[in-house]
């Protein structure tokens, strides 16, 4: 009995020590909470998160492709953050953009 104990002991210990993966797709700040954002997530998941999209444009190469814009920090010009999602989720994510998207 004190066998099986061990083994699962073992196992638990090692599912609490795994990380949530990382994504480089996302680069955001705190300034814009563009890093608050997660590859996978649908457009009205990252509007809740970021606020309204101002812009939305689609690839012409990538029919299933399309770029939100989202404008934050306009004290001194306007800033933005780049939401692209491929087959309605978010597929990458950046800020501090001088101009709204545009994939082609």
């Amino acid at each position: 009995m004190k066998y099986l104990v061990l083994p699962f002991a073992v196992l638990s210990v090692s599912a609490c020590m795994q990380t949530a993966p990382t994504s480089s797709a996302i680069q955001g700040t705190q300034d814009s909470l563009a890093n608050r954002l997660a590859v996978g997530m649908t457009p009205d998941q990252v509007s809740a998160i970021v606020g309204p999209s101002v812009t939305q444009v689609r690839s012409t190469i990538n029919a299933d492709q399309i770029c939100q814009s989202v404008v934050y920090d306009e004290v001194i010009e306007a800033k933005y953050i780049h939401a692209v999602y491929e087959n309605g989720v978010l597929v990458s994510a950046s800020d501090g953009h001088a101009l709204p998207c545009d994939l082609d």
